[in-house]
């Protein structure tokens, strides 16, 4: 693994402890660890690593320490130096499309139902029957099938042409030379991704190369209006990377019940329902108000920012009847104000 890139997650001068980030990169789904991941804006490559030891995790800290691009606070926190931002100003790219925590987990399954769907849309628009199919698995066979029973043959092969070519006129010329040249169809064969990347670079920068450019294409596809064939062709995938007790709980929030009443239907513990709700709230369209108090709101609008730096405990002193729930709610709901105000 290269130690710039692990440089590069420490970028927000925080001081933070490292253990936490070690369980995002392996994906430990816990509430504390993906809370961290969007604290310092490294939730994106939730389980990007999810083979690291923490042997070789713990080994690039202490050199990144010992070239002092890195620094070791006493209580065991890490915070990046002067030397190590400008380091990583130089390293210049850090993979800003990469998110792994919205579509790792069947980012490669939803690729090759795209290139298996080029296929055979490429042969019917030439009537041609007598092919090899990339896919004989009925994951992907059935998801085609749906489609050809939904639509005309005409109206399919028009559709799929039509996005292909607004995905295309989104994309910068080398993200789509590099899809296009992976597709099969009539009498075509499509080059492997390795095949078409960069022979001077190493595997690592190869893997993150793959991850930027797949993920960015998902992202365009899932901002496509909702009747999109391919929009509808990958969203049950997407949302396969979602955490589907979050999800279920998700779906009764329209209830408006009270937590206990919600914990009591989903028949779990409401701590279950809290650690759901935070997750949500970290990426969804969050109702904040419904759980916010305006006692806990007037109180925390006065406390001095950045947010990050906040701790419940020292905050609870000052007011002990502060709910942990509520208190991580507003911090979630003031940095996304921030992030959406700073796009």
């Amino acid at each position: 693994m290269e130690p710039y890139f692990i440089l590069a997650l420490f970028q927000h001068g925080y001081k933070v402890r490292t253990s936490t980030l070690y369980h995002l990169l392996k994906g430990k789904r816990t509430s504390s660890v993906l809370l961290y991941g969007f604290l310092y804006e490294n939730l994106r490559f939730f389980q990007l690593f999810p083979l690291l030891s923490e042997k070789q995790f713990n080994t690039i800290l202490d050199e990144l320490v010992k070239q002092e691009l890195l620094c070791l606070m006493s209580d065991s926190r890490v915070q990046i130096t002067a030397k190590g931002k400008q380091v990583v100003l130089e390293e210049g790219n850090h993979f800003s499309w990469i998110d792994h925590y919205r579509f790792g987990k069947t980012d490669e399954i939803i690729w090759r139902l795209l290139q298996f769907t080029v296929q055979v849309v490429s042969n019917l628009s030439y009537n041609h029957k007598n092919y090899i199919p990339l896919e004989q698995s009925p994951l992907y066979q059935k998801q085609i099938k749906l489609f050809l029973k939904s639509t005309t043959k005409a109206q399919l092969i028009g559709t799929v042409k039509k996005e292909w070519m607004q995905l295309f006129s989104q994309l910068t010329k080398d993200e789509a030379n590099f899809f296009a040249q992976q597709f099969s169809g009539y009498q075509l064969i499509g080059k492997t991704s390795f095949q078409l990347m960069d022979n001077q670079a190493d595997p690592f920068e190869q893997f993150l190369s793959k991850k930027e450019k797949l993920h960015h294409l998902l992202d365009i596809i899932c901002q496509m209006p909702e009747d999109s064939f391919l929009k509808k062709l990958i969203l049950p995938l997407v949302r396969q990377n979602e955490n589907k007790s979050m999800s279920e709980t998700w779906s009764y929030l329209e209830t408006q019940l009270s937590l206990e009443a919600l914990a009591q239907q989903r028949r779990v513990k409401v701590s279950t329902i809290k650690d759901h709700l935070m997750e949500l709230a970290l990426t969804k369209n969050f109702p904040f108000e419904q759980f916010i108090s305006k006692k806990t709101n007037q109180f925390l609008l006065e406390y001095p920012k950045p947010y990050q730096d906040w701790v419940y405990y020292s905050i609870k002193q000052i007011m002990p009847e502060l709910d942990y729930f509520e208190f991580r709610l507003y911090q979630i709901q003031k940095l996304r104000e921030e992030r959406d105000f700073r796009q």
